[in-house]
């Protein structure tokens, strides 16, 4: 990523699972991650900092993620 500043939406919807992750960052002298993540994805936050640390090596970066199932949507997040 070559700019500090910019926002990301994806989605992945699979075996009546959601999951939306939401990045936000803006220019910063050195690399702030900050995670919101549900307590579904609590085991995977050491492999997400590791894996957006490869993408980016400066600036604040806002990280959310949320997690839904099929009928209930309150599931983890």
């Amino acid at each position: 990523m070559n700019s500090m500043t910019g926002y990301g939406r994806g989605a992945l919807e699979r075996d009546g699972r959601q999951l939306t992750i939401e990045i936000r960052s803006v220019n910063h002298r050195f690399l702030d991650l900050s995670l919101r993540l549900p307590r579904c994805l609590g085991f995977a936050e050491q492999a997400i900092r590791e894996r957006i640390g490869k993408k980016l090596s400066r600036g604040h970066a806002a990280v959310f993620a949320t997690c839904s199932t099929e009928g209930y949507a309150g599931l983890g997040g």
